[in-house]
């Protein structure tokens, strides 16, 4: 018994066993589970929210700061910046989004039947069982439509529908942001409850946590900004229908490194090659200036710090997270993954610390005895 006392596993396991024996009550409850799931929703999505716009105005509101050298016009200045995004995003480019994606669905089924006519004549796929491998492209580019465009639009309804009927977010989301703002440029304080021993490790812990998130969401959001305004301009100048739709696309995938920039444009080439109307060269040099760009210009110059990880295992969180929680997941999953990075490493540096010191205790008993 006294083993089981003193043994940190037993410890894991009982709060592993509580805290299933307690969702597992919640789930049987319908007023605790209805009570949790609206807490839990009322508070996550404006601290997710508040997070994203702390990190993606974090640094223009540094930049102002160095070049006003006063806090108070910084953050009235970053404020003002982000209320004329979001009027110009509601007013002029959501409805036109809109607009793009109800004709890009009503055109799909001719580009689908063009696009089939051109792999004929292409005879791309041999003289075997053409309609057999047809059909698995049809289907493979219907699931790919579904999730992007669909997702898209739907991701965009819920994010305007919560701001809409949301009081608590359209109020407390600016409130967070400006007091996490007001505290980002000053020296960051270790909790008192740590112990001395751990203050070192901690601080440092806080820094890179902060400074991966920036460096992610901050610098990967203007890359994005980047590769978005390139693509809408090669796309527009291309005659490309939907444009602006196929731009977001570009954008938003480039979040996935390698491949990312490359599956995102894939739509638009696509689209060209069943449209007699649109220059294809046009688009295809385009976007190699614009990654070329990209992948030598703004990336090294912005982004500090990458996401670390196989760019197959990016893809497969990347397809998981689009097929249960559509776009928004896809967006926000790379930098919870990018903090857990961080939290395993100092978990693994914490636990080396409490073993050097559990050693060096046995150490000193053993010399007393």
């Amino acid at each position: 018994m006294d083993y089981l006392k003193k043994s940190k596993y037993f410890y894991i396991l009982v709060l592993l066993f509580s805290s299933l024996l307690v969702w597992s009550e919640i789930k049987n409850s319908d007023f605790l589970s209805r009570i949790v799931g609206v807490t839990f929703s009322t508070l996550l999505i404006p601290v997710i929210i508040s997070i994203f716009l702390y990190y993606m105005l974090r640094p223009l509101y540094l930049f102002l700061l160095k070049v006003g050298k006063n806090e108070t016009i910084s953050l009235i200045g970053t404020f003002a910046v982000l209320s004329l995004l979001i009027y110009f995003l509601i007013r002029e480019v959501i409805p036109v989004l809109f607009v793009q994606i109800d004709t890009i669905l009503t055109e799909f089924p001719r580009w689908i039947e063009e696009f089939d006519k051109w792999l004929i004549q292409s005879q791309l796929l041999g003289e075997g069982n053409v309609q057999y491998y047809l059909s698995l492209i049809n289907t493979s580019i219907e699931d790919l439509i579904d999730l992007i465009f669909l997702g898209l639009q739907n991701g965009i309804q819920i994010i305007m529908a919560i701001i809409a009927s949301s009081f608590l977010v359209v109020s407390l989301v600016p409130i967070m942001v400006l007091f996490m703002l007001k505290k980002t440029n000053k020296p960051k304080e270790v909790p008192a409850w740590i112990p001395k021993s751990y203050r070192s490790v901690s601080k440092q812990f806080f820094y890179d946590l902060e400074k991966t998130l920036s460096d992610y969401i901050g610098g990967k959001s203007l890359v994005c900004l980047y590769v978005f305004f390139g693509a809408w301009a090669t796309f527009y100048f291309a005659g490309l229908k939907g444009a602006l739709v196929f731009a977001v696309i570009a954008g938003l995938m480039d979040i996935v490194p390698y491949f990312g920039p490359w599956i995102g444009t894939l739509p638009a080439i696509l689209s060209a090659l069943v449209s007699n109307e649109v220059n294809i060269f046009i688009i295809i040099i385009g976007i190699l200036i614009v990654q070329l760009g990209e992948s030598y210009l703004v990336s090294p110059y912005i982004m500090s710090k990458e996401l670390k990880m196989h760019p197959l295992a990016v893809i497969i969180i990347l397809l998981i997270t689009g097929q249960v929680f559509g776009i928004l997941g896809m967006i926000i999953v790379l930098p919870l993954v990018a903090a857990l990075k961080v939290i395993i490493d100092y978990g693994i540096k914490v636990y080396r610390i409490r073993k050097a010191e559990s050693k060096t205790v046995l150490k000193d008993s053993a010399h007393e005895e």
